[in-house]
């Protein structure tokens, strides 16, 4: 979601990479929810931090403590924030309420992206150094 989204936002100043703790494929109530705003992502491939060992990033946004742990081992020079969302698959068994989730969670994430790119995008920061190459990890692929 959070690759996406930023992509979206402000991909003149900003790369995303979204990876999980592991591979995995993307939860069907993602897709669905990416689709109700314009964002097609059944042609995404998810990748685990282990893909990410030769990148190097400004940022690092930990959607979850477990990973936030993790993330300290990938990328030590970067600014790592921490950011808690609820996990949607967790909050009810029943589909609609976790349909409901699914997009808050998505919101969620995309206010924050927009309050980031908003404190982080200055003059010094849109030289001739190009976009700055952020990642996003979590438990929400």
């Amino acid at each position: 979601m959070a690759e996406s989204l930023l992509g979206r936002i402000d991909s003149e100043h900003f790369v995303g990479v979204s990876a999980g703790t592991s591979r995995g494929q993307i939860h069907p109530l993602t897709l669905e929810v990416m689709n109700e705003i314009g964002i097609d992502l059944s042609r995404t491939t998810p990748k685990s931090l282990e893909d990410l060992t030769d990148y190097t990033f400004d940022f690092v946004i930990a959607l979850d403590e477990k990973t936030a742990r993790v993330c300290r081992n990938v990328s030590r020079s970067a600014e790592t924030l921490r950011w808690k969302f609820d996990d949607p698959v967790a909050v009810s068994n029943d589909p609609q309420k976790q349909l409901r989730a699914f997009r808050m969670v998505r919101d969620q994430i995309s206010q924050r992206l927009r309050l980031f790119v908003i404190v982080h995008v200055r003059p010094e920061t849109t030289s001739l150094a190009g976009p700055r190459r952020m990642e996003a990890t979590g438990r929400l692929k």
